[in-house]
């Protein structure tokens, strides 16, 4: 780590004093110094919160837990004075002898707060009273980090860097130090972000949409994702200073497409969003790189172009949302291209006039396949309508370019085919859309219409007279599901019949030849 040797004459005053306070910076108070430096002194560090207006009130500045940790010592050679940051806290490459700027402060503060609670570095912590202010007495000297650790209900402050002892008019040593902080309230703004997964043709240029693999669970009981990727939130557009503790999010996809993550109390201003490997360190936007044997690039937008603006600026505490995609050039094996297919739902009365009820409807898409005389119905999935609107579904098609057939019937939310006797409306639009990488979406529309009175009667009339019953076969272990037959005829009991006039021509003849014997 890079050491400065601070001149006391000169150099302390730009390293120590914040003279001007912004987004929660230090600003040290004039304290009455000893005329010379003392290795030997201890030091002191008070903080004030600043009053933070939440609409026409001021919120509660009592009760808000403060820590500070210690993240470089000192060292002296009675002529010159330097900072050395902890060994563990090496990594982030601050440095600790160029806090020279409010900027410099603030930024190196964010970037220690991300790895100080696994630093080995213990904290000291209390909680302000009713004015908004606590005091940390009997310091080494040193560096220390402040941080906001619970707001209670008062709002945020930044952390910020404290030096123990600093020289303020290039005169006098201050050990004991006041600062001010500028807080703002919880009811900040957040951020969206929604990652989908794409495959571009090299040859076409044409996006398709990809499917991740299911989730599966391993022996130890610890789930894995079909796959997993990092975000992470920065201050600065090279992506070397994180936005807080809860910078790095995990996106997950468990068979999907895209998921979709959220930051939450982000104050006003301007960040910068990047994919990360699992340490949190960011990719350029829009360079290819390898992770899990699958190559791919981020960008801005749905992945039909080469966006790299990763840019987020809030204002007035707004909901903003960005989408970014992990595009690829070779379709990953455990991946899936999909297919679009939108169900439209349509009820109508008696009449055929459009209109709601308090019913509720279902439909199951199935992926067909063998031959005409035995086709099989392999469920992908089913999904609640919407009553005059439209669903989508995401079907898995095959990544050579052939045709795969759905069949798309009505059923209840647990799969099964709906009975037309015992149903309150006739059902058509049920049936077949051929999807493919070519075709990449279709449509079929469903209708329900309310059964008349006459053919309410002439159902009850039926079913009277004669016992029907819709054959079904149900799916089996691997979610399949055997095409619909037609329904069978009359179910009287023949075989009972020819039971019945077996028995009664043996008796017939027994007594015949009892009689012949007995004559």
């Amino acid at each position: 780590m890079k050491s400065i040797i601070i001149k006391y004459s000169k150099y302390i005053l730009t390293l120590l004093a914040v003279a001007a306070m912004a987004v929660g910076l230090l600003m040290p108070t004039q304290i009455k110094a000893a005329d010379s430096y003392n290795k030997d002194k201890k030091g002191s560090i008070t903080i004030n919160l600043d009053d933070v207006k939440q609409g026409d009130s001021v919120t509660n500045k009592a009760g808000v837990s403060v820590s500070i940790y210690q993240v470089a010592s000192i060292s002296h050679d009675e002529v010159n004075i330097s900072f050395d940051i902890v060994s563990s806290l090496e990594s982030t490459g601050v440095d600790v002898n160029d806090i020279t700027t409010s900027d410099k402060n603030l930024n190196a503060a964010k970037k220690l707060t991300t790895v100080i609670d696994n630093s080995g570095i213990s904290a000291v912590t209390k909680k302000t009273d009713s004015n908004g202010k606590v005091s940390f007495t009997n310091l080494a000297q040193g560096m220390y980090l402040v941080e906001e650790k619970d707001s209670a209900s008062y709002g945020m402050f930044s952390p910020f860097l404290v030096a123990i002892p600093y020289m303020e008019d290039g005169q006098n040593w201050i050990y004991d130090v006041e600062t001010y902080t500028k807080g703002v309230s919880n009811q900040q703004g957040s951020l969206e972000v929604t990652k989908a997964l794409v495959y571009m043709d090299p040859e076409t240029g044409k996006i398709y949409n990809l499917q991740a693999p299911e989730s599966y669970e391993e022996e130890n009981g610890e789930t894995v994702p079909g796959a997993r990727y990092y975000v992470g939130l920065f201050c600065d557009a090279e992506g070397t200073i994180p936005y807080g503790k809860n910078y790095l999010k995990t996106i997950d996809f468990n068979g999907s497409h895209s998921e979709t993550i959220k930051y939450d109390n982000l104050p006003d201003g301007t960040y910068y969003l990047f994919e990360t490997d699992e340490n949190g360190v960011p990719y350029a936007m829009g360079e290819t790189h390898t992770e899990q044997d699958r190559t791919y690039k981020c960008v801005v937008g749905d992945g039909s172009g080469d966006s790299t603006d990763n840019k987020v600026q809030l204002q007035g505490r707004p909901q903003g949302k960005m989408n970014i995609s992990n595009v690829f050039t070779t379709i990953p094996d455990d991946f899936l291209a999909i297919a679009e297919l939108t169900i439209e739902k349509k009820v109508l009365d008696q009449n055929g006039q459009q209109t709601t009820t308090n019913d509720t409807f279902y439909a199951s898409v199935y992926k067909q396949t063998g031959s005409d005389d035995n086709v099989e119905n392999e469920l992908i999935q089913t999904v609640q309508l919407q009553q005059n609107g439209k669903v989508t579904v995401s079907v898995p098609v095959e990544k050579d370019g052939s045709t795969t057939k759905v069949y798309i019937e009505e059923t209840d939310a647990d799969g099964n085919t709906i009975d037309p006797d015992n149903f309150d409306y006739k059902i058509s639009g049920e049936g077949n859309v051929e999807l493919s990488m070519e075709q990449e979406t279709g449509t079929i529309t469903l209708t329900n219409r309310e059964k008349g009175d006459e053919e309410e009667e002439t159902t009850s009339s039926e079913e009277e007279t004669t016992s029907t019953e819709k054959e079904k076969t149900p799916p089996n272990n691997n979610n399949t599901k055997k095409s619909k037959s037609g329904k069978t005829g009359d179910t009287t009991p023949i075989l009972t019949w020819i039971i019945i006039g077996v028995a009664a021509a043996v008796v017939i003849i027994f007594l015949v030849v009892r009689r012949r014997k007995s004559e």
